[in-house]
């Protein structure tokens, strides 16, 4: 068989000489029913039936072991037949001064193999604790796996979140006070800068006063701005290249980026330069005189 072939393969190395286990019977021979040959898959892979009364009177290690071949015949037939002439198992001349790395199942007398083989059976109380230890560390093991499993997959769920400084800038309020005209304060709203520009009367005038082909990108500054007319919101990234912008300056008495020099007028619509579109307006309200809400309405 597959495990018997492996197992004799390894007997040869030295790797053998580590464990007894690979020198005992048990170890490289299935365990069958009544000390049959193997003739299927469960006989050699699969675990023998389990002997309870073996198992009461000898401990748990002989739970497998076939309770009609414990007994043993000594009448003196057997004994007359058997010593001194007989097989080289279980002569005493076989096991005297053998080392016991050198013990090997198939040569031992039964007295050697419960007295150096076979554990005796634990008490009751002590079975309990050996079980408990299992079971505890069982569960250590369990959650120490679980939770590397958690730190493994955790940086997965995190990829392409927001930081969570962000996540507080998400909605805001601020109070922006009293403007004088042309006056600009910048707001952060979601990692970008946000202007808050009080226009002047005549920059309201020249507003409404150019006409929609003069415009890159046609927007009226009543859709922009439809409250607080006097008050432009407009986020401080160019469209261009995503420069910041600087206000009061320019051809059109709006905001100008130095960088590539695209011309805004006091409403953030692109009037001349390389950028494409207007300044985008953020979602926002005003809830007073003195103070805005931006995010999500």
């Amino acid at each position: 068989m597959f495990r018997r072939t492996c197992v004799s393969a390894l007997r040869a190395t030295r790797v053998a000489q580590v464990s007894l286990v690979f020198k005992q019977l048990e170890g490289n021979a299935p365990l069958t029913k009544k000390d049959k040959p193997v003739n299927s898959f469960s006989d050699e892979f699969m675990k023998p039936p389990v002997s309870t009364e073996m198992e009461s009177k000898y401990g748990r290690y002989a739970k497998y072991s076939d309770p009609a071949l414990s007994n043993v015949d000594v009448s003196s037939e057997v004994v007359l037949n058997t010593y001194p002439d007989g097989a080289r198992e279980g002569r005493i001349e076989t096991t005297a001064g053998v080392a016991l790395k050198d013990f090997d199942a198939n040569i031992w007398d039964e007295d050697f193999f419960r007295k150096h083989i076979l554990k005796p059976k634990l008490p009751d109380e002590l079975e309990d604790c050996a079980r408990v230890t299992d079971y505890a560390l069982n569960s250590c093991l369990l959650g120490f796996v679980i939770l590397m499993a958690r730190y493994a997959v955790l940086p997965l769920w995190y990829v392409g979140q927001p930081a969570m400084s962000m996540v507080g800038q998400m909605n805001i309020e601020a109070e922006i006070g009293s403007l004088e005209d042309r006056e600009c304060k910048t707001v952060v709203w979601r990692g970008k800068p946000v202007f808050v520009y009080k226009r002047s009367e005549r920059q309201m005038k020249e507003i409404l006063e150019t006409p929609m082909s003069q415009l890159k990108h046609p927007e009226t500054d009543e859709a922009r701005f439809p409250e607080k007319r006097d008050m432009a919101v407009v986020i401080a990234i160019c469209t261009h290249l995503g420069c910041v912008p600087i206000p009061n300056e320019g051809l059109f008495n709006g905001f100008f980026c130095p960088c590539h020099g695209s011309h805004y007028d006091a409403s953030g619509r692109i009037r001349q330069g390389p950028a494409p579109l207007n300044l985008e307006v953020p979602p926002y309200k005003w809830l007073d005189e003195n103070n805005i809400y931006m995010g999500k309405l």
